[in-house]
């Protein structure tokens, strides 16, 4: 119970910041969606999905052998992995970023429109460069469990990102540059708040031994990691190809409601990983691992329900230069209850990769990335033309779920678990039956009626869970406790 209170602990830290600032940064929706086109909110999205493939690049595999190689009680170990880590990161950060700004004149056209496109690309291209730079800095942070300066860093910087885009875009209506300057000032000041943990663990003393092994461990890595990135956002390069910057725009602004479930996901990813790492060689980790992932399923179903209910009432409130979201997206909102599932078979997939990255047989992991992301490809460029660009959406979905699957085939090879299978059904069933329930019953408009059955349908959410024999007896003592303290 202890290590599931740190875990929480962790998880409650990270998930306050996180769900802040993932907050914040939904909120420059409104000001894309009322101040830039569909067009230009497509260009935009198009780069940052590029940023992200960029990113993984640059890391070539060395902060999960970072990670692997962080040595909690050696502090001189681990100042040589940080520092091994981030240079060679950083290097080749620093050498593919002169690339880019010398091929700038040959390529910006091919992702901006505008007569200042080379200067808009130039100075894209040094946010990846940046990135990369706080990527092992955050990284010690979390594995020295320094939760709260991780956050508040974070938090930080998405704040003067917000700030940043609201002077840029609605006071000087500088348009899209505005959102890339804003991009770029804020990574440059996070930079430099993390540059005395740089400094603090930097030695400048070379390990070949070191370098070596973190490198055969790594670099594994990078396919899967490149094949994830590629199954997050091939749908959305598909769409700019085949529909044009405007239908991005309209798919892309509609994706991001999936908020709920992708903070969800995220917080519990940035705790699970370093708790699974330290917690390994526990006699019970096993049923442990099990029985988290139950909470987590559980813990998805309620964001699922209240994503799926509520998201419609919220963008329709008024909000910066209208309403959250323009109603010329609304549209597109059939996406979000799709997005939502693949968002947490991604979060299935990271739970299954415990067991590949404790036995480090990261061999496994490109696979079921590969698999599901040339069906994603495959699907996209096959049904989008005929169906039209919602495709990208179920396209999505159908993939995450796939890699999961595979995911969980070859963890159980080498490290096998006794998941609470009858329980995760029951928590789809009831989640399943609640949804469903939820949209006979309400109707797209802003009314206390429509509150208050959503609302209503929460309730009966848990009071399904009871009648069907989710819950355990341990658990529902636990539940009778808190009642009586409440």
């Amino acid at each position: 119970m202890g290590r599931l209170k740190s875990l929480a602990g962790d998880t409650v830290i990270y998930g306050l910041m996180t769900v802040f600032g993932r907050f914040i940064t939904f909120m420059l929706t409104p000001i894309y969606t009322n101040f830039l086109s569909k067009g230009e909110i497509g260009e935009v999205n198009n780069v940052f999905v590029y940023f992200a493939l960029i990113v993984i690049f640059y890391s070539f595999g060395m902060e999960s052998a970072f990670f692997r190689f962080f040595k909690k009680d050696d502090e001189r170990r681990t100042q040589k992995v940080f520092s091994h880590s981030f240079l060679s990161m950083t290097l080749l950060g620093g050498l593919c970023t002169l690339f880019l700004v010398a091929a700038s004149p040959f390529i910006a056209g091919d992702f901006y429109s505008g007569s200042d496109a080379t200067t808009l690309f130039i100075l894209s291209a040094f946010i990846p460069l940046t990135d990369i730079i706080m990527y092992i800095p955050y990284g010690m942070l979390r594995m020295t469990r320094r939760a709260k300066k991780f956050a508040y860093t974070k938090f930080m910087i998405i704040c003067l990102v917000f700030a940043l885009n609201m002077l840029f875009i609605t006071v000087m209506e500088t348009g899209i540059a505005g959102v890339i300057w804003a991009q770029l000032l804020a990574n440059l000041v996070g930079c430099a708040v993390l540059l005395p943990l740089i400094i603090k663990n930097l030695r400048l003393e070379f390990d070949r031994k070191l370098l070596k092994d973190m490198f055969v461990f790594g670099f594994p890595t990078l396919p899967a990691s490149l094949s994830q990135i590629v199954l997050q956002v091939s749908d959305r390069i598909i769409v700019k190809q085949l529909c044009g910057a405007e239908t991005l725009g309209l798919y892309s602004v509609n994706y991001r409601l999936g908020i709920p479930m992708m903070l969800f996901v995220s917080l519990f990813e940035y705790a699970w990983k370093p708790f699974y790492l330290s917690h390994f060689e526990d006699s019970d980790a096993k049923q442990l691992f099990s029985r988290i992932f139950t909470y987590f399923t559980l813990t998805a179903g309620v964001v699922f329900i209240g994503a799926a209910l509520f998201l419609s009432d919220f963008v329709q409130l008024p909000s910066i230069g209208g309403r959250v979201i323009n109603p010329q997206y609304y549209s597109g909102m059939n996406i979000i209850p799709i997005i939502l599932l693949a968002y947490f078979f991604n979060g299935a997939y990271n739970q299954f990769a415990a067991g590949i990255q404790i036995t480090k047989t990261t061999k496994y992991l490109p696979i079921p990335l590969l698999i599901a992301g040339a069906v994603n490809i495959a699907a996209n460029y096959a049904l989008i033309p005929i169906y039209g660009y919602e495709v990208a959406a179920w396209t999505t979905l159908l993939s995450y779920f796939i890699a999961a699957g595979i995911l969980y085939y070859y963890s159980q090879k080498v490290y096998p678990l006794q998941y609470e299978w009858k329980r995760v059904g029951i928590i789809a069933v009831a989640t399943a039956a609640t949804y469903f329930a939820a949209m006979e019953l309400t109707v797209f408009e802003v009314s206390l009626e429509n509150v208050l059955i959503k609302i209503a349908t929460l309730a009966i959410f848990v009071g399904l869970l009871k009648v069907l024999g989710f819950f355990n007896q341990s658990e529902l003592a636990l539940i009778k406790r808190i009642i009586r303290r409440k």
